[in-house]
């Protein structure tokens, strides 16, 4: 019984360590905004590569801040933080490098 006792536990210590999630990674990006839609807090940038992460592309993301888009329009060129955390990003720390013409 004791020993039963013993690999439950050792068990149950096995699947609290394989369900901790890994942990956030940041990348920087530069790109164009394409398009904002700040009520469903997304932001769609053609970016550059994205060295250990992904090809240049056109992709919609997450803001963190949804205030971080009040001023932003198609066309500027911004600066970002992504971070990815379980197979999502999100954009953090967005500065605005040169206004577009609201494409």
């Amino acid at each position: 019984m004791k020993h039963n006792l013993i690999m439950l536990v050792l068990i149950c210590a096995g699947f609290a360590a394989g369900c901790q999630s890994a942990p956030e990674k940041h990348y920087p990006i530069q790109g164009e905004v394409i398009s904002a839609d700040a009520a469903k807090k997304l932001l769609t940038v053609k970016h550059g590569d994205i060295p250990g992460l992904m090809p240049a592309m056109t992709m919609t993301y997450q803001v963190a801040e949804p205030k971080q888009m009040e001023a932003l329009q198609p066309g500027d060129k911004i600066t970002a933080d992504l971070v990815v955390a379980e197979n999502k990003g999100r954009l953090e720390k967005i500065s605005v490098v040169s206004k577009g013409e609201g494409k």
